[in-house]
């Protein structure tokens, strides 16, 4: 069955993610029946000569650079859009899968689709896998709390999306423009366009092993991601956190809002026990402080971004 079309947005892949790594991401690609892989490469390193060199004489490489949108700089916005853009104009396929740099196919990825005739319900516009953690650390945190992972994965896919393994309907993604300057949460974007053309989304549970970058928190570069990241959610309507859906309710589910700032803090311990037991008590303890803190500091650059005014009022705020 060929109706499928891969797609991959890279940037410096070899570098940052590693030749081994990604190797194993491009070969658990093989399960999947896709004649042609489209690849926005936007990096200055080996990634593209790798995966030309890497890919089977029975596939075809269909390269280029970002369409800029206008915008001055490339984004994953724009790799993503011009991935869409090339498989719209392109292609015949009903499919287009993309799979990011930084995840392995679990093997039984496509079976599972097939077996559960996905592709075949005229409902379904999406079909995401979860995205694993190859650390424990999540998992063990969750489970003092008596939290499922899996559950917290799919509830956290339904609220932002992400597109690490994730095949959309071509009728799915007709006329979508996601905004170029969307460093981050472009794939929510997309996520929510599709949701609200009424589109259903199939889970896949055997998933994908996400190989998150690793290595100590630096704050300042994590806190200018945040920034990013909640001007991002607030102008494009992308509600990820409860907090942001609180205050929009009354002034009493406000202050439950600045509530939910000791959640971090409440939460210390518990990450301080799974820290210490990954990393021993030195880095544990130095991971475990930046990281709540980084929660606490996060949500109440939310609240203060909410109560300002940076959300309009329903009718002024550019929505989906």
């Amino acid at each position: 069955m060929g109706d499928v079309v891969l797609a991959m947005i890279t940037k410096d892949s070899l570098k940052r993610v590693g030749s081994s790594i990604f190797a194993n991401v491009l070969a658990s690609t093989l399960q999947i029946p896709y004649k042609t892989l489209i690849l926005i490469d936007d990096g200055a390193d080996d990634t593209a000569s790798f995966v030309r060199n890497w890919l089977a004489s029975d596939k075809e490489l269909l390269m280029a650079k970002s369409n800029l949108y206008g915008y001055a700089n490339p984004t994953r916005a724009t790799a993503r859009q011009t991935a869409i853009d090339m498989f719209r104009s392109n292609f015949k396929e009903e499919w287009l899968m993309f799979v990011d740099d930084d995840v392995v196919l679990n093997p039984g990825w496509w079976d599972w689709v097939s077996e559960n005739k996905v592709l075949e319900n005229p409902r379904v516009g999406e079909v995401w896998g979860i995205n694993w953690d190859i650390s424990p650390q999540r998992e063990m945190f969750l489970s003092m709390f008596g939290i499922d992972l899996q559950r917290y994965l799919v509830r956290k896919f339904h609220e932002r999306g992400g597109c690490h393994d994730t095949l959309y309907r071509r009728g799915a993604i007709d006329g979508i423009r996601i905004p170029p300057e969307l460093h981050v949460y472009e794939d929510a974007y997309l996520h929510y366009y599709v949701y609200r053309k009424g589109w259903e989304s199939a889970i896949n549970p055997v998933g994908v092993k996400h190989y998150h970058q690793t290595g100590r928190v630096d704050l300042r570069s994590e806190k200018e991601k945040a920034r990013i990241a909640i001007k991002a959610a607030v102008k494009y309507g992308i509600i990820e956190y409860e907090t942001m859906r609180l205050m929009k309710k009354s002034r009493m589910k406000m202050i439950l809002a600045y509530l939910s700032l000791l959640r971090p803090l409440l939460g210390f311990f518990p990450m301080l026990t799974v820290t210490v037991r990954i990393y021993g008590v030195g880095k544990g303890l130095s991971e475990a402080i930046k990281g709540q803190y980084l929660k606490v500091w996060f949500r109440w650059q939310v609240l203060r971004s909410i109560q300002s005014g940076v959300t309009h009022e329903a009718g002024s705020t550019t929505q989906l």
